[in-house]
């Protein structure tokens, strides 16, 4: 009995965490609203690495202003590799709409 409650324990600290991981923004970012922005940065993103790699789906946008001159957009997103597999990943992408300019300035695998 001990041990599934501890087990159910652990399972639900776990849960929380993943929960909390998706749904609070990281600190000194803001929460943004997925959209067809969105959408189009995480496919940029995905074109800029050149791994073959096709978006699915944004799980979670954030952002972090610049100032005047741009916006820091952290997307976590699900994108399909060449052979039908999934992954999670997250990117760093600097838009700064005024100028048209856009840069990528992380792409990696996420955590979980």
């Amino acid at each position: 009995m001990r041990m599934r409650t501890t087990s159910l324990l652990l399972a639900t600290g776990v849960v929380a965490a993943v929960v909390c991981a998706t749904v609070t923004p990281t600190p000194g970012w803001t929460s943004c609203d997925n959209g067809p922005k969105i959408d189009e940065l995480a496919k940029w993103a995905l074109a800029e690495m050149k791994q073959g790699l096709q978006l699915s789906s944004v799980l979670r946008c954030e952002e972090q202003g610049q100032g005047v001159q741009g916006i820091i957009y952290r997307i976590l997103l699900n994108a399909l590799d060449r052979t039908g597999g999934t992954g999670h990943y997250t990117t760093d992408v600097y838009d700064e709409a005024a100028t048209k300019v856009r840069k990528l300035l992380y792409f990696g695998t996420a955590p979980w």
